[in-house]
């Protein structure tokens, strides 16, 4: 199930390269999936994620965020990546009566960037009904981990990043502007917040998503989940499922 090929073009001018799925029975939702870094939307793990999401009768929308794979543009680490997300969440909005969006890691931040401005700058029952958080930190710190000094290295050395651009197709802004940590933006956000993160989790400790959880407004939903590493792994998939179907009954009948 491949889906059908199509772009976005976001506010800054950046042209995404995207995919639609449908359902064989749709109800009339989407979600939009938001990889992590040095991922893209034809993923292993990312298309898994799609094709679950489409058994369970949702369309779904994903692309590769700014910097990555075969979209322009470079990667903020989840800053600007705020305005991808704002140019799927549009398109999604046009085929559907309600749209979640998902995101993990990197995604995870652009996707509560996004939802944080929306509760500022849309009308009332627009933009997305609510969002799944996955595996997503709250605050600017780097793990104590050997993979935490790895990230270090790609991100912040020149070195590292011509090594994501050549062995991950991932080209890195040199400086990326941060913004408030997630902790800061979730607090901000006025629809429906699922956050799913593994027990099993080597990179980023579940208490992130205990932080996450604790900062965000009602309604919210926190699911930590035995064996489950990060990101989109094939443990993550009922969980996000049932999360996307929390955020779906939970959302205000307005919305979109």
């Amino acid at each position: 199930m491949a889906g059908a090929a199509t772009s976005l073009v976001t506010a800054d001018g950046v042209r995404l390269a995207a995919r639609w799925r449908e359902p064989a029975w749709a109800n009339g939702d989407a979600v939009v999936v938001v990889h992590g870094f040095a991922a893209c939307k034809d993923q292993p793990a990312v298309e898994e994620l799609a094709r679950h999401l489409v058994s369970a009768g949702h369309a779904v929308l994903s692309y590769d965020s700014r910097g990555h794979g075969e979209s322009g543009g470079l990667c903020t680490l989840g800053d600007l990546e705020r305005l991808d997300v704002d140019a799927a969440v549009s398109a999604a909005t046009a085929h559907a009566d309600r749209v979640v969006v998902v995101g993990t890691s990197m995604g995870g931040v652009a996707v509560l960037n996004h939802m944080a401005a929306a509760a500022d700058e849309v009308a009332d029952g627009a933009g997305a009904s609510g969002a799944v958080v996955v595996a997503t930190p709250a605050r600017w710190q780097i793990p104590r981990t050997w993979r935490g000094a790895a990230s270090v290295v790609i991100t912040q050395t020149g070195a590292g990043r011509a090594m994501a651009a050549r062995r991950f197709q991932t080209r890195l802004a040199a400086r990326p502007g941060r913004g408030d940590p997630p902790i800061e933006r979730i607090c901000l956000v006025d629809r429906p917040v699922a956050v799913v993160h593994g027990l099993d989790d080597r990179f980023l400790p579940p208490a992130a998503a205990t932080a996450l959880f604790t900062a965000a407004l009602e309604p919210r939903r926190l699911d930590l989940v035995p064996g489950m590493g990060h990101g989109f792994c094939a443990a993550a998939l009922g969980p996000v499922e049932s999360a996307v179907a929390w955020v779906m009954r939970t959302a205000p009948a307005d919305t979109v």
